[in-house]
């Protein structure tokens, strides 16, 4: 029990009298005297009667005591000041510590507002007393004092008198508070003076900074408003955030973001895939349309629980509807909430536990808006926080009034300009800085599904902003998508309603083959017949400047590039190891560079005859260690012939996909002995897609068995293998051209193959009962079927029977008595054979862009690319011709009509024939305009390959303005002093900013974000400005993982890459 005894009242009473008072005071001025007299009287005394110096008793220092529970506080030292409103404790006292611990006793004398005279025999010694070191209690009145101690060797003050120990210290009862400061990223904050703790009263001034590129919006905490400096008094403690965010264009609808919550909360684009919170990875599954590209409010999700009244303002530089996005499991909404309208939308979400967050919506006015928390009283239920969309009212956003052509408009001059009338409620007419090439777009439309980017347009807007222009180069028998997205705003910052219309343009343009007189090649042998047995399969130049070829027998070989277009340094790589495969394609990813060299290949069982089926396979291979090279199988299981009709070659087409040519098992449709009596499976004789992103969602690898125990369906909604057109007998190559059409040359069947009955009443090729007489099938058909070239339309057919997908008729059957194109029917002795007479072709029967007459099996084919001969062979299709011809034929597609206007074969162009060894496949050096080409045979019959160049006699004065979009990737490199920047890095997850500089000025570049395992993370396309620069947010869709990344920028004149860590 602590002791609540004083002896203040004792005190008072004893200084009633004033003779004490007046002896005390003598006390004190002779003090100083008397410590002489006695130190003297000490020296003079007998030896018997001393101590020596070292026994000589002390006062060694004072502490002061916490009488609640008999500890120190701290040291008393000379000068002190005791704060008794900062102390833990008013009830205190005052203890005397003495060298040795124990003494006889210990005189205090205490002056100043308290004044007392106080023996203590025991310790420890206290000032007020205490039993055993159980202290008294004593509350010092405000003032300055002065304290005297002087140790005894004996009780009461008797015995030998020691060192006394004199101190100062005062008292005072000053409030004080503490200030804590923090800051937001993108700035700091500092405070003058810069220290913990002021007193009551005190002013402090807060100064914020931001850093480049950011706007300090406002304070939060104890603080408000964005008065900076801002002086403060204290008058409590304090905590104060300084809230920045990135600079905002002026007449941003959201700005000065601040928030209560430690936490981040950032200002995005709601779009499909956005990630909704800032620390979560859950994304927009569905926006409604009103919705889409609106600016939003990124919240993090563990600020689930906040119950504080306001967490979060914004200003809104005009008046707008502010939605908030609700967990749709919540029983009672917080206050704040309750008089807010609910929307029959939602916004999709990727979360497991929920799918979707229910729409809130009020109007407010320009000015400051102020959200409570996801918990503020009285919520209850809710578990994920919200997000916040801000919209301006539809009557205020401009719209178009009229467009010229029309939509719908047909035979369009190709000298027609595309503009539009504008309306704009607001009173501010458009603002031309958001018209550019990012939000005004034409595209060229290939289907509904698939719509290509048309390049080289100019956009402007009217210099009264209330007409929108575009200009172009119009392609003639085009159909055109003219697109105004609500990113073009009006002086207010209202964004355009959407808008999209349609035209096409006219077909009466004649199409005029170029002369190619001039162009001329010369022949070097780079390699020779005495390299090895198996046939060089694919060519292609990679983006380290190397030339690659695969092998019959599933090797790449690599060779170093001279700058005469000769090859050294030749290596090996065995991705299989000692198994052999027949590998075909070979396509390096549109992200491979020279650091990260990915490459996809399509390979199957590397035997010729009573070949295995569903050995086919499409694998992604590692090559950055050449000597370990690391296969990644993504597609298992795709059918194989029983001779040499196999998985073909691949390209990546323009819609990101990666597209491949899969061989037919039998002659003509049914099955025959000469191929095994093998029948087509679903996915045979196809040109077929793979969508490798939505492949990467599901497991890999995938398998597309579809027969004989497997299940795979092609026509499934999330089907990542698809079929993209069918009828393709066996198609060694294909081409995406820049026209934008897919030509595959096609091989046709010898004489001898099986053709299959079409009945009355089976279901066609169009899903409706065939109407017609029976067909019936046809054995040892002795018509030599056409090679032909086709240009590939989605869901076309051309030529080749599949009875799995109900398609029966081979090339084009036989519907009139005259002679019909790509009819089937022959004459032996006098006598007609072949299909009867009113044999339609298929419904979707296509026909072909070129016939190359029978026997030329046209394998390899690319479209030449570079400016060499003045750019004379620029745009055209060369094709090796394996048999027949024993060339390289050039094809010349139209600009109106784009099938093949001209052919010209390879004995008419110097160094295209020789004729060469069965030429098999071939590749362009887009630098110098040189060809490659795989000779499969060296002609003297004993089965050697080799390679050889074929040299353009009149180079390429400059890099191809389009990069390949098949075999040859360009240097990584070929602009002067390209850059490419990536910030914050290393990063810490968080969003990403690329500034890419020193490309050509309005030129469109891509950007693409892989991971070290070559995975497609994001791409995105932007323009840079008139001095070759861009910079832009590359990692919007969702939060980064810890690992290294390669970011990319390639552009018609070049590419760099470089490297993002992520910790």
């Amino acid at each position: 029990m602590k002791k609540n005894y004083t002896y203040h009242q004792q005190f008072r009473g004893i200084m009633q009298r004033k003779w004490v008072v007046v002896a005390f005071i003598s006390f004190l001025i002779n003090l100083p005297g008397y410590l002489a007299q006695s130190a003297l009287s000490k020296k003079e005394a007998p030896a018997e009667q001393m101590q020596t110096a070292d026994n000589e008793l002390k006062i060694a220092g004072f502490n002061l005591i916490n009488a609640n529970n008999d500890q120190p506080i701290q040291l008393i030292t000379d000068g002190a000041i005791l704060n008794l409103a900062t102390l833990p404790t008013r009830k205190l006292n005052i203890q005397a510590v003495t060298d040795p611990v124990t003494v006889g006793s210990v005189l205090f004398y205490l002056a100043g507002p308290i004044v007392r005279n106080h023996t203590e025999n025991t310790a420890p010694y206290g000032l007020f007393r205490d039993v055993a070191g159980d202290y008294s209690a004593w509350t010092p009145p405000v003032g300055n004092y002065t304290l005297i101690a002087t140790p005894y060797s004996g009780a009461n003050g008797r015995g030998t008198v020691g060192v006394s120990s004199v101190i100062s210290f005062t008292v005072i009862n000053q409030a004080q508070y503490t200030l804590t400061i923090s800051s937001t990223e993108g700035g700091t904050v500092t405070k003058n003076p810069d220290q913990i703790s002021f007193n009551k009263g005190e002013s402090v001034m807060l100064t914020a900074t931001p850093a480049e590129g950011y706007q300090f919006n406002g304070w939060s905490g104890a603080a408000k408003g964005r008065t900076n400096p801002l002086t403060l008094v204290m008058d409590s403690n304090k905590n104060i955030k300084a809230n920045f965010g990135p600079l905002q264009p002026p007449g941003a609808l959201i700005s000065h973001l601040v928030s209560q919550s430690p936490r981040l909360y950032t200002v995005s684009e709601l779009t499909l895939g956005t990630p909704l919170y800032t620390d979560r990875i859950y994304q927009a599954t569905s926006v409604p349309t009103f919705l889409n590209g609106a600016p939003f409010i990124q919240t993090p999700n563990d600020d689930k629980a906040n119950r504080l009244p306001e967490v979060l303002s914004f200003e809104l530089s005009q008046e707008a509807t502010v939605y908030v996005a609700y967990d749709p499991l919540a029983l009672v909404l917080p206050a704040w909430l309750s008089d807010w309208q609910k929307s029959a939308e939602s916004i999709g979400l990727n979360d497991p536990r929920i799918d979707r967050l229910d729409l809130y919506s009020k109007t407010f006015p320009a000015g400051t808006v102020t959200i409570g928390s996801n918990l503020a009283r009285p919520a209850v239920g809710s578990k994920n926080t919200y997000i916040v969309v801000v919209k301006p009212p539809e009557i205020l956003r401009p719209s178009v009034t009229a467009v010229r052509p029309a939509d719908g408009s047909v035979n369009v001059p190709l000298d027609q300009s595309i503009s539009v009338d504008l309306k704009y409620p607001s009173g501010r007419s458009i603002n031309g800085n958001t018209v550019n090439l990012n939000t005004v777009k034409l595209f060229t439309v290939i289907s509904n599904e698939l719509k290509i980017p048309v390049e080289g347009t100019a956009v402007n807007a009217s210099a009264a902003g209330d007409a929108i222009t575009l200009s172009a180069t119009l392609a003639p028998n085009t159909t055109y998508e003219f697109v105004i997205t609500d990113q073009v705003q009006d002086g207010f910052g209202y964004p355009i309603l959407p808008f999209i219309s349609r035209f096409s343009t006219t077909s009466t343009v004649e199409d005029t083959p170029t002369d190619l007189s001039g162009v001329s090649f010369s022949e070097q042998t780079l390699v020779d017949n005495t390299f090895g047995f198996d046939g060089f399969t694919s060519l292609t130049i990679g983006p380290d400047r190397r030339f690659y070829a695969t092998t019959s027998g599933g090797k790449i070989e690599r060779w170093d590039m001279n700058p005469d277009g000769t090859i050294t340094n030749h290596l090996t790589m065995t991705p299989f190891d000692t198994t052999r495969r027949l590998l075909i394609g070979f396509r390096f990813d549109p992200a491979a560079s020279a650091s990260n060299l990915i490459v996809w290949v399509s390979h199957s069982s590397g035997a010729f005859t009573n070949v295995p089926d569903w050995s086919g396979k499409i694998s992604q291979i590692n090559l950055n260690d050449p000597a370990h090279p690391v296969v990644t199988d993504y597609v298992i299981n795709l059918p194989r012939s029983y001779k040499d009709h196999s998985t073909n070659s691949i390209d990546f087409g323009p819609d990101g996909a990666l597209y491949f040519t899969q061989g037919s098992n039998s002659a003509m449709g049914a099955p025959d002995a000469a191929w095994g009596l093998r029948p087509e499976r679903l996915l045979t004789a196809a040109v077929l897609r793979l969508d490798v992103n939505l492949l990467r969602q599901q497991i890999l690898p995938l398998d597309a068995k579809t027969e004989e125990g497997g299940t795979y369906n092609p026509y499934s909604p999330n089907a990542p293998l698809t079929i993209y057109a069918t009828g393709f007998r066996n198609a060694y190559d294909l081409v995406w051209h820049s026209n934008g059409e897919l030509y595959v040359p096609t091989n046709g069947s010898a004489a001898g193959g099986n053709l299959p009955e079409l009945k009355s009443g089976t279901t066609w090729s169009n899903g409706q009962p065939y109407a017609g007489p029976d067909i019936p099938a046809i054995t040892d058909v002795r018509d030599t079927q056409s090679d032909y070239l086709f240009r590939v339309t989605p869901g076309g057919y051309y030529g080749h029977p599949n009875f799995l997908r109900h398609e029966f008729i081979l090339n084009g059957g036989n519907p009139t008595d005259g002679q019909d194109p790509g009819e089937v029917v022959w004459t032996t002795n006098g006598v007609k054979y072949g299909y009867p007479v009113g044999t339609p072709t298929e419904p979707n029967y296509r026909g072909w862009a070129y016939d190359f007459g029978t026997n030329k099996s046209p394998d390899g084919a690319i479209e030449y690319q570079s400016n060499a001969f003045g750019g004379k062979l620029k745009g055209k299709l060369l094709v090796c011709r394996f048999s027949g011809g024993d060339d390289v034929i050039v094809l010349e597609p139209g600009i109106v009509n784009k099938d093949i206007i001209k052919a010209t074969e390879g004995i008419k162009i110097p160094g295209l024939r020789r004729p060469f060894s069965n030429p098999l496949n071939i590749v362009e050096d887009l630098q110098t305009g040189n060809l490659y080409l795989s000779e499969y045979y060296d002609g003297n019959g004993d089965g050697k390959p080799r390679i050889t160049l074929l040299r353009a006699d009149q180079p390429s004065t400059a890099t191809a303005a389009r990069m390949s979009a098949r075999k040859s990737t360009a240097p990584e490199s070929t602009v002067t002093k390209a850059m490419i920047q990536v910030y914050p890095n290393p990063n810490a997850g968080d969003k990403v900013y690329a500034r890419v500089q020193n490309f050509a000025p309005q030129e469109l570049i891509t950007l693409t974000l892989h991971d070290v395992t070559g995975r497609l993370i994001q791409i995105k396309t932007r323009m840079t400005d008139q001095k070759g620069t861009m910079q832009t947010e590359i990692s919007a869709n969702q939060r980064l993982q810890s690992g290294l990344y390669i970011i990319g920028a390639t552009a018609a004149s070049g590419k760099k890459q470089t490297k993002l860590l992520v910790k």
